[in-house]
Parts: C-alpha cells; sequence; structure tokens
C-alpha cells in the first residue's frame, strides 16, 4: 500500500451505491472487481462509485430531471438539496457506468427505457434524449466515509443503497471494472478471509455491517429512516510489510502512537462477524484482528 508523508491530500467528493435485492437466503449485494491497473486499490472488490463529475454539479439541472419535488428531495437525501443532490446524481451515474444499471424511469409520456446501453453516449445525453427521471426515491442513506490522512489519493464519499428487482441485471465495464457478482454479505466476508475475494476497507466494514439485515425491506426502511451518520476517516498505521487500517472506535485511534505486536497478527486475526475496530492488510487483503492490549 502505498503512502505518504506530505501534508493531507485534500479528498475528492464522491459516491457510492450499494445495490442490495432479495434472494431466498436474505439479501445479496453487487459487487465489482477494480481493474489490476486501477490507481486506487487494484484488484479489489467495491461497490459501484467514483468522483462527481462536472455534469453531477448541476444541481438545478437534475432537481427537473428527478421523480421527486425539491422538498421531498430534501427529505430523502437528509440535507441540502443543492449540496447533496449532486452525490445522488454521481451515485446513479457511476453504476450506470461502471456496473450498466440506470436507476431512472421516463417522464412526460416517453416509453419505458430498457437496460441502459452507453455506447459512449454521455449521461447527461442519455438521460435527456430518454426523457427519463433519475430514481432518488429508491435510494437510502447508508454511511459517509473519508479516506485516511496518509494516502496519496483521497475521497470524501456518502454511501447511498437502493433494492434491485432480481430481473435487473448489471454488467461490469470491463475497463475500470473486469468482474461482477451477486452475493451474501457473511459469503463475500468469508471469501475475503479466505484471500478469493479481497474487498476494500470501506466494503469490508459495510458488509459487516449489513450482517444483521436478514430480508430487503428491513434493510430499507433502515436506510430511508436513518439520518447520515458522522463520517468514518480511518487512521493508517503502515507496518513493515503492510499497514493497520483504524477505525474512529478503536480505543488507540487518538494516540500518538499504536499498540501493535507485527507478530502476534496473524493469531490475533478475528473469525467471520466479530466486532472489530481494526483491520490488518497484507499481501493485498484486509481481515479484521484483535485490539491488542485488550485480551
Amino acid at each position: 500500500m502505498t503512502v505518504q508523508s506530505r501534508h493531507p491530500a485534500t479528498p475528492s467528493p464522491s459516491a457510492t451505491l450499494i445495490l442490495a435485492r432479495q434472494n431466498e437466503a436474505g439479501v445479496e449485494v453487487y459487487l465489482l472487481r477494480r481493474s489490476a491497473g486501477s490507481k486506487f486499490m487494484p484488484g479489489t472488490y467495491v461497490f459501484p462509485g467514483g468522483n462527481l463529475e462536472g455534469e453531477d454539479m448541476d444541481a438545478a439541472y437534475w432537481k427537473n430531471r428527478v421523480d421527486l419535488s425539491e422538498d421531498l428531495l430534501a427529505r430523502t437525501l437528509d440535507g441540502d438539496v443543492d449540496r447533496m443532490l449532486p452525490f445522488a446524481v454521481a451515485a446513479i451515474r457511476e453504476t450506470w457506468e461502471e456496473a450498466g444499471l440506470l436507476l431512472a424511469a421516463p417522464m412526460h409520456g416517453f416509453s419505458r427505457p430498457g437496460q441502459a446501453a452507453k455506447n459512449g453516449t454521455p449521461f447527461t445525453r442519455r438521460v435527456q434524449d430518454g426523457g427519463l427521471g433519475l430514481s432518488i426515491s429508491k435510494l437510502g442513506r447508508w454511511h459517509h466515509w473519508i479516506t485516511p490522512e496518509l494516502m496519496p489519493r483521497r475521497f470524501d464519499t456518502f454511501f447511498f443503497v437502493a433494492p434491485v428487482e432480481q430481473n435487473q441485471r448489471c454488467r461490469p465495464d470491463n475497463h475500470e471494472t473486469v468482474h461482477g457478482t451477486w452475493v451474501n454479505p457473511e459469503k463475500a466476508l468469508t471469501e475475503n478471509a479466505q484471500g478469493s475475494l479481497p474487498l476494500s476497507p470501506p466494503t469490508l466494514v459495510t458488509l459487516h455491517q449489513l450482517l444483521p439485515f436478514t430480508d430487503l425491506d428491513t434493510l430499507m426502511a433502515e436506510a430511508r429512516n436513518r439520518s447520515w451518520p458522522a463520517p468514518i476517516m480511518p487512521r493508517l498505521w503502515p507496518l513493515e510489510k503492510g499497514a493497520l487500517i483504524v477505525e474512529p472506535w478503536d480505543p488507540d485511534y487518538a494516540h500518538e502512537t499504536v499498540n501493535v505486536d507485527i507478530a502476534r497478527l496473524e493469531a490475533d486475526l478475528l473469525p467471520v462477524g466479530a466486532p472489530f475496530s481494526r483491520l490488518w492488510r497484507h499481501q493485498g487483503i484486509c481481515r479484521p484482528v484483535k485490539c491488542q492490549g485488550l485480551d
């Protein structure tokens, strides 16, 4: 993992969308594997998402191309519409670009669109030419993440969540993302622990947060009724090999040094589902470990 010791980079505004669907075993979410050539978290599985772009920022434009009135927008986005609507637009746009799924519906008598086909069409034009309104009403609020200060690339990211029907298909773009999979959170965490499905740190924490939700309705009720939580900005503690990622609820988070015995990390790995406050990133895999000194 590349780190820097200069002044922290300014986090780029970005958005992520957790796509969730119901199956017989419970809730599944859609994960995409980032290309090995990606500059940030290459080869890891993440939710669709990315930076806000110029076309996302025009809140006045998008207010007329969504499925909610402005007062309902403020309620759904849990904040100032001019500030929060661009994040929601970016979440939907990035999901269209990376996963091939467009959360939008016809407006003003246009026919229902089929599966979104990009073909190089700019997102704004795709929406406008199709007479579409973005389905902001489907979105729920999940979390707010800020990349650790030592990382050379940093993001200030709002995580949204949206339900998906079983017959709606997703597919990776084979450019930024090279593989997509629907997976139960517990299964994803188990495969990450085994090293076969490497998760980015925010994805790992989010999947752990989703473990208690056994049905989609309960998950979406929670996401639509909660306010945006305080942002999570982990602390990165470089090790000789790899790094320790310390979450804000860890007892060492605010201390000048982090209590860690490198020789014990392998033995301190935690089972899937166990509470944790730190992740050990080693050989491209993040795994939860015990907080040493609290045995």
